[in-house]
């Protein structure tokens, strides 16, 4: 999905608009992404794997309480 980003201001939008929500400013250029998505796609699937071994613990201790 191609995004737009406005020259005077920088906000990015989903869509190509007549004008920048944020601004009012008329020209967008193309936006690709500064590449931070995959930084942020490496820190969720880091929160993912701790989330499972802190469930996989928890379970380890029910079991052993029991």
């Amino acid at each position: 999905m191609s995004k737009w980003k406005c020259d005077a201001c920088g906000t990015v939008h989903r869509r190509n608009p007549s004008k920048c929500r944020s601004c009012g400013h008329t020209v967008l250029s193309p936006y690709h992404g500064d590449g931070e998505a995959g930084e942020r796609d490496w820190v969720r699937v880091g929160l993912a794997v701790l989330a499972a071994l802190v469930l996989a613990s928890v379970v380890v201790v029910a079991l052993v309480v029991l």
